[in-house]
């Protein structure tokens, strides 16, 4: 009987000690030890945490753990129906909340809850019954507002009732929805809620510990207030007080807002909306005492918790409570913004100009390529240039940072440029880079002092030093034709060798080989493209600056009258791919078919496609015979080889019939197209960016594009260099009847120069083209091996790599030998900058430049033009930009993002934010061109003066904000103006017309 006594007694107090781990397992309180985040949820956590913190109220809470919502889950057999599916993701999510609210709170739970409602402070009172997710209130994810809060419970029956709605919370549509857009896991999936004496306030209200509309501000808090309970401001129904409170000496702005409502708790429970009375509606709700009150803790919150805090506060009878207060995911933490952590040296950012070379989210691939090639042709050129080799060393860290990538997107590092712009020993030539480049803002001394003296950097070169170089450089001016054509010949023929050289049958360290190859032996002899960019950049600005002293003094003339003085070369090869469609065009179009052609064409794009694939099947069979690779062979023409094949041969064709004439323009027709995908396939859109498919993967662009000529009868060469001969022959004649003879001797020596130096540059940049398509080519290859070697599951998957992880992949230095789940990683992040607006045009960093990255809210803070954007939007309906190339255009606008909403162009005035040469076969299908983007000497802009297009770039003001498709207007390249017409202004314009 003593033995089973005490065998009895040790089973109690075991059980008793069971029972109350359970307790501190299903529920804890601001008494507890320990309190995990994925115990509580972050909503629990967050309060837990605020309870340690000296002068911080917190209303008394507990919280039912998630192993509670686990048991829950187990007694009632729900865990299999606990699965949301993505396809189906309404259905599923309101199933699985049915299934939890029609299950019981389990017996022990219940009685638990039962328990501690029945004592004070809850006997009686009162509570809010809040949902508190794992995932929830975190520095990765906010989940704010998305799961739900019952407030004004009172009662067993309405806590547990409000319980389980905050279980069904983190199962519902729009919380899924987020976890799939976010890709967080949607199974296991677990709940706590946190049940809390409601404060029945008199005030409430929010408060950021650091203004969310100026997150870079180190010195500004944020504290908004209502009248009566906090939920109308948190769903943001109602308007709020707001208190900007000095972090440094506490003091306080104040903007008080009409508040005509207020919500007040009512009386069954719940909240309900009330009228404020009339002499509070127009009064502070808070004084400053108190919302300096409020910014003091602020300030003490972030300091504690080392992250900027999104904190809920009320005041009941003068008493201050903590709500709950959570990291605002928005912003980096605490220590970002002390200079002594990311330090504190400035680099100026800015994308004009090279956003149409690699326009949007660019793959790291190509980043890291370009940014190689940058680093050794931009070496190599100032050693050419006379610059001491030990100069050159010291500038090997702005060297290699010439480039850089913000948020996927491509970036000059102006302060790199700059400083090895100075080293060059012909002064300062920062003022025409800039024209080159199309910035917005000139590097003067307020810009200047903010990043560090640029000029004061410069070596100090002797006389000898100075005049050799000059000598050189002019005696390179006089001899750039020789030098061009050296270069063009070394580089063709090496270009040749790359297009007789079957990348895919290489093995990968032959591949490799030959990358390096033509790093070392034609990106190493890229000095030529760069002189003239320098011969282009000098002359350009001398131009520009005789033009503005000697013909006019309005900018827009001159600017105008510049443009118009370099229309109309010719000799241009960029623009010869658009006048080869245009003659194919006009073929088509030819009467003497009967429009029999023409209508096959139109009509029938997939027997066009099949015909074209056949084509190209049969040249490539006769030059495999050859032995000779052509760039158009099935190999390389993956959007043809999902066409029709024949299986041509030359005796099948001789066993052809005679074919009728309507067969053979047919023939001729596919046979010219043929020939310009041989010569021009390596072009696409965004054609320096090399993840991007070409004109042999989808030559249905081409197709479209010449079917657009044919429709609208743009395909008249002879009239367009008729209109570009008209404006150039007009600008000349203002040069001969305005200036004396030994100024105009001056002028036209300036203007030949800057004529040819603008032609070779294009040119230039046309073989530059061409070396990315062999690049292209070159990687792809790279990626089908490395798919048949098990370790990319795509070919595409190589372009998340960087040229440098290729080359340790294959010689033996890889970090990391998971390359698939790299790419994985960095394809999820670039999706997401892909979802989300660019960084602006221009702004500045300081310290480490990693830490800005995550978080857009300070990249947009950092923006250099917002002022710029203002005045430039003072009239509503007028927009201004850089005149390009003259002329007068009304009519309707097709405003668009991308060349796929170009289908069916005719005629319409075409604007976007930016464009690059895969657009230019559509120029002569518009009227005119406005782009937001770009310079007078980007590739629009150049390619549309040779084509006589009406063009204004670089359109300050919104332009894509302001314009919708079908809207009227009136384009004034001319001067750089576009004006937005008014029904009523249409109305007289046309009855001025009619009279």
């Amino acid at each position: 009987r003593i033995a089973c006594s005490i065998i009895s007694e040790i089973a109690a107090k075991q059980a008793a000690m069971q029972e109350d781990q359970a307790k501190d397992v299903f529920f804890i309180d601001p008494t507890s030890e320990s309190c995990s985040q994925q115990l509580v949820g972050g909503k629990a956590h967050n309060l837990w945490l605020l309870g340690k913190m000296v002068g911080c109220q917190v209303p008394p809470w507990f919280c039912i753990t998630t192993e509670a919502f686990g048991l829950f889950v187990q007694e009632n057999t729900l865990k299999d129906s606990l699965h949301v599916d993505p396809s189906q993701l309404k259905t599923s999510t309101t199933e699985i909340c049915s299934r939890i609210m029609t299950s019981a709170v389990p017996t022990a739970l219940r009685a638990e809850i039962e328990s501690r409602l029945s004592v004070p402070p809850f006997s009686g009172a009162f509570v809010a019954v809040r949902s508190s997710g794992t995932d929830e209130d975190s520095a990765a994810h906010s989940f704010a507002g998305q799961f739900e809060t019952f407030l004004f419970q009172r009662g067993l029956g309405a806590v547990t009732e409000a319980v389980k709605r905050c279980w069904c919370s983190c199962f519902s549509e729009r919380v899924m929805s987020h976890r799939l857009e976010c890709g967080m896991p949607t199974t296991g999936v677990r709940m706590a809620v946190v049940v809390q004496v409601m404060v029945n306030s008199e005030v409430s209200g929010v408060g950021f510990s650091r203004h969310p509309l100026k997150p870079l501000s180190s010195d500004v808090a944020l504290v908004e207030a209502v009248y009566g309970l906090g939920e109308g401001l948190v769903s943001g129904e109602l308007e709020a007080d707001r208190y900007e409170v000095s972090r440094s000496d506490f003091d306080v702005e104040v903007e008080i807002l009409e508040k005509p409502e207020m919500f007040v708790q009512d009386e069954g429970g719940g909240v309900r909306k009330v009228p404020v009375p009339e002499g509070m509606v127009r009064a502070a709700s808070l004084s400053e005492e108190q919302a300096a009150s409020i910014g003091r803790l602020l300030v003490t919150l972030e300091r504690n918790l080392g992250h900027p805090q999104d904190f809920e506060w009320a005041i009941e009878n003068g008493q201050l409570y903590c709500l709950q207060a959570r990291p605002v995911v928005t912003l980096p933490p605490s220590h970002f913004f002390d200079v002594s952590v990311p330090g504190g040296t400035a680099i100026l950012w800015d994308n004009s100009n090279i956003v149409e070379s690699y326009s949007g989210v660019t793959s790291p691939l190509t980043f890291s390529f370009a940014s190689r090639a940058y680093e050794q042709v931009y070496t190599l050129t100032l050693l050419a240039a006379g610059v001491p080799s030990f100069v050159v060393g010291e500038l090997k860290p702005h060297l290699s940072n010439m480039l850089g990538l913000v948020r996927g997107n491509i970036y000059y590092n102006l302060t790199s440029w700059y400083r090895c712009l100075v080293t060059l020993p012909i002064g300062d030539t920062s003022k025409y880079m800039e024209t080159m480049m199309g910035v917005k803002q000139s590097l003067d001394p307020e810009l200047e002092a903010r990043i560090g003296s640029i000029r004061d950097s410069a070596p100090k070169y002797g006389i000898w030093t100075k005049l050799k170089v000059i000598a050189h450089m002019m005696r390179t001016i006089y001899t750039i034709d020789r030098h061009v054509e050296d270069f063009t010949r070394y580089f063709r023929r090496h270009y040749a060798d790359a297009l007789a050289t079957d990348f895919n049958s290489m093995p990968l360290t032959a591949q490799v080989g030959y990358v390096r190859m033509l790093f070392k032996d034609v990106l190493g002899r890229w000095e030529v493209p760069i002189y003239n960019d320098t011969y282009v950049m000098v002359f350009f600005g001398l131009l520009k600056t005789l033009v503005s002293k000697w013909l006019t003094d309005d900018p827009n003339k001159a600017q105008s009258l510049q443009n118009d003085l370099l229309c109309g070369q010719g000799d241009v090869e960029s623009t010869e791919p658009t006048k080869a469609m245009m003659r194919i065009a006009e073929y088509v179009d030819s009467s003497e078919h009967g429009g029999e052609l023409r209508r096959w064409f139109l009509e029938c794009r997939g027997e066009v496609l099949d015909m074209l694939a056949e084509e190209v099947g049969r040249v490539a069979s006769l030059m495999n015979k050859k032995g000779t690779r052509v760039e158009s062979s099935p190999k390389h023409t993956s959007g043809l080889r999902q066409r029709k094949k024949v299986q041509f041969s030359e005796e099948l064709e001789t066993q052809l019939p005679v074919p009728d004439l309507l067969f053979q323009a047919k023939r001729n027709t596919i046979q010219s197209i043929q020939r310009f995908l041989s010569k021009y396939g390596f072009r696409c859109i965004n054609e320096l960016k090399l993840e991007e498919n070409t004109l042999h993967d989808d030559p249905g662009f081409i197709i479209d594009t010449i079917s657009g000529y044919v429709r609208t009868g743009s395909y008249s060469i002879h009239s367009m260099e008729e209109r570009e001969l008209e404006i150039r022959t007009k600008a000349e004649e203002v040069v001969a009847s305005t200036l004396p003879w030994h100024k105009r001797t001056v002028f036209n020596w300036v203007l030949f120069h800057t004529r040819r130096s603008v032609r070779h540059r294009e040119n230039l940049r046309f073989d530059r083209t061409k070396l990315f398509g062999v690049f292209r080519s070159l990687f792809r290859a790279i990626g089908s091996n490395l798919v048949s070697l098990g370790l990319l599951q795509h070919r595409q998957d190589v372009f998340y790599l960087t040229v440098e992880e290729i080359f340790a992949f294959v010689e033996g230095r890889a970090v990391t030998n998971d390359l698939a789940g790299l790419v994985e990683l960095r394809r999820k992040e670039y999706d997401d900058y892909r979802k989300g607006l660019p960084p602006p045009e221009r702004f500045m960093t300081r310290g480490a430049v990693g830490p800005y990255l995550p978080f857009p809210t300070l990249l947009e803070d950092l923006d250099l033009l917002k002022e710029h954007e203002v005045e430039a939007s003072s009239d509503p309906n007028v927009l201004t930009g850089t005149p390009c190339c003259p002329g007068v255009v009304e009519g309707v606008v097709r405003v668009v993002t991308s060349i796929q909403q170009t289908q069916g162009l005719n005629g319409e005035v075409l604007v976007t934010a930016r464009t690059d040469p895969g657009w230019v076969p559509l120029y002569p299908l518009c009227s005119g061109l406005v782009i937001e983007r770009g310079s007078l000497l980007s590739h629009s802009a150049v390619v549309a003066r040779e084509l006589g297009l009406p063009t204004i770039v670089g359109v300050s003001g919104g332009l894509l904000k302001r314009l919708k498709s079908g809207m009227r207007v009136r384009v004034d390249a001319g001067r750089g103006r576009l004006t937005i017409l008014r029904e009523e202004e249409e109305e007289e314009r046309r009855e001025t017309r009619e009279g």
